[in-house]
């Protein structure tokens, strides 16, 4: 009993001290009410706070889940247009062209700059990728299941083999077989097990700057 006692005079000095280092606050501790409920108030605060952090941190690190989960469903909104920043690559250089992608994930690692740099400059056909916007119309998703939801991944690696195919840029590599990496806007391969997927449901989003290589055999 006299460690409960102890616990919440030692509070009470600490809540008191808190209120007193402000000339704004201490005026609340005029009368004893005032104090009370100055402290209370102030005790749920941090309480309230330390709760959220702990909470959503947990539900950041994947400890734990979001406790409506199963009532509040997140419905993604259609992805309307994308700009993709598309390159060229030789197929068998598949597995550096991951390597670059996954440096890439390390952003704020500058060591991984060089390196990513230098594994572009080996692996892909052109100095500089060259950027297309793609808007999305009805007539683009209109035909899918769940039309609400936009394109989806295959549908996107089409519009990109049609621009390949009309653009001179690319008359060099016309007659040879070719095929679409997608990324992600977090550099991940979007494999072809989710050709199916749409846009919104795997990381791109409406207004999103992703990358697609042109692999050629």
């Amino acid at each position: 009993m006299s460690a409960l006692v102890n616990a919440v005079e030692f509070v009470d000095r600490e809540l008191t001290s808190l209120i007193q280092s402000t000339s704004f606050t201490e005026n609340l501790l005029a009368t004893t009410t005032s104090k009370l409920i100055s402290e209370v108030f102030l005790l749920s605060f941090i309480i309230l706070v330390g709760y959220e952090t702990l909470y959503w941190s947990g539900i950041y690190l994947g400890l734990w889940e979001y406790h409506a989960k199963d009532i509040f469903t997140e419905i993604p909104i259609h992805c309307a247009h994308v700009y993709v920043r598309i390159n060229l690559a030789s197929k068998d250089k598949i597995d550096r062209i991951r390597e670059y992608y996954r440096l890439k994930q390390n952003r704020y690692n500058v060591l991984s700059w060089t390196t990513s740099n230098q594994i572009g400059s080996e692996v892909f056909e052109f100095e500089q990728f060259v950027k297309y916007h793609f808007e999305f119309s009805p007539e683009d998703f209109e035909m899918n299941d769940e039309p609400e939801y936009g394109s989806t991944i295959s549908h996107l690696r089409d519009k990109i083999l049609t621009v390949v195919s009309q653009s001179d840029l690319y008359r060099d590599y016309k007659n040879k077989k070719l095929e679409v990496m997608v990324f992600d806007n977090q550099n991940n391969e979007v494999g072809h097990d989710k050709d199916k997927q749409y846009l919104s449901k795997t990381y791109i989003e409406t207004g999103n700057v992703i990358d697609c290589i042109i692999l050629v055999e």
